[in-house]
């Protein structure tokens, strides 16, 4: 093997594939980044064996051939190189590198020895703008619970009707539900992608500017995303069966609270330093006579906060009390100037919803008194 491309297309591949590398001390070879290049392109691929990512990258063909060597360690090496035309050539066990005055040779491990990765035929497809793709999945990802015994609440849902997606996460204590036009759809589909998967896509698409499509392919058990940057990201699908969430989202409310979101934040963070640690209750008393929200927390070492907020409120008085920190999730990813509560007692769910977006909701369960 023998190929020759410039620094920053190498750089830039490597980047994208060797954060899924380097985690694996029973597996060497997991920790390695696959180097295969033919007499058409180039490619960087690596795995961890539930997910698997797939650069290709712009360069010279002069020798076909195919190796592995550690991925950061090539990372870094590549990153500290100059602005160059770099030189990658196999001899028998090590991997040649020559970029300006510089001359490296890297150990390698047999490319036999790495894992295939699933093949998903492209086949099923759905396309969707990187915008939405990115701005969907943040609004959903930091619900999702991190608790690995009740698998199929451990990834996100995608819930696929004709041209729509409805994505959803939840941890059991709250829930995050956001619905987003496709731009191309195949059959109806209900998936739960793990959230490993999706944070790999949201890292993918952060580097993505431009407002291109991803397309993504769905087969019985495995995912394939494919984005506009020439990167391939497969992986397992979650088995079982997604909890039917809708039942517990309220179809109806005594109060409705329109409120300033930025006032609103800053005004839990100067709570939140008086609520009980470990708990972290905050109370909230809307009052619809003064149109006023009122948030306390008290603490029998540090003393009391009390906080009034002036608010839209319409219907009847309430009070609930909430986990300041799930509170300040949802609200930091409303998108909103304005939020929307919709309250029915202390006892049951609470549901904020974005003045802006009408197609998300976060719904958080209240500490009972």
């Amino acid at each position: 093997m023998k190929i020759i491309c410039l620094q920053e297309n190498l750089i830039k591949g490597l980047q994208a594939v060797s954060h899924l590398a380097g985690k694996n001390i029973n597996l060497p070879i997991l920790n390695n980044v696959l180097i295969e290049a033919d007499s058409n392109q180039i490619s960087l691929t690596t795995t961890n064996l539930e997910i698997g990512i797939d650069c290709k990258i712009r360069g010279k063909v002069e020798k076909s051939g195919k190796c592995t060597v550690n991925a950061k360690l090539l990372n870094d090496f590549v990153n500290l190189l100059p602005k160059d035309n770099v030189i990658l050539e196999l001899e028998e066990d090590k991997l040649k590198i020559e970029c300006v005055n510089d001359k490296t040779n890297i150990n390698i491990l047999a490319a036999e020895e790495f894992p295939l990765l699933p093949k998903v035929e492209k086949k099923n497809k759905y396309s969707i703008k990187i915008s939405n793709f990115k701005n969907s999945l943040k609004k959903i990802a930091f619900a999702v619970s991190s608790d690995m015994t009740r698998p199929e609440i451990s990834g996100v849902l995608f819930d696929i009707n004709k041209n729509k997606l409805v994505l959803a996460g939840t941890d059991s204590y709250r829930l995050a539900e956001k619905g987003v036009d496709l731009d191309y759809s195949s059959e109806d589909k209900k998936i739960i992608i793990p959230i490993d998967t999706i944070q790999e896509a949201l890292r993918i698409s952060n580097d993505i500017v431009d407002d291109s499509l991803v397309d993504f392919f769905i087969e019985e058990n495995q995912i394939l995303f494919s984005f506009s940057n020439n990167i391939e990201l497969v992986s397992r699908l979650i088995e079982g069966n997604y909890p039917d969430y809708k039942q517990i989202i309220p179809s109806e409310y005594k109060t409705r609270v329109e409120i300033d979101v930025d006032e609103l934040v800053k005004s839990i963070k100067r709570t939140s330093l008086f609520c009980k640690p470990g708990i972290n209750d905050i109370k909230i008393v809307f009052i619809s006579d003064k149109q006023e929200t009122i948030l306390t927390s008290t603490s029998d070492q540090l003393g009391e906060n009390i906080t009034a907020l002036n608010s839209l409120i319409k219907g009847d008085e309430n009070e609930i009390v909430f986990n300041y920190k799930y509170l300040l999730d949802g609200l930091n990813n409303l998108s909103s100037k304005t939020a929307i509560f919709e309250i029915i007692d202390n006892r049951s769910a609470g549901i904020l919803k974005s003045k802006s977006d009408e197609e998300y909701v976060y719904i958080v369960m209240p500490i009972k008194q």
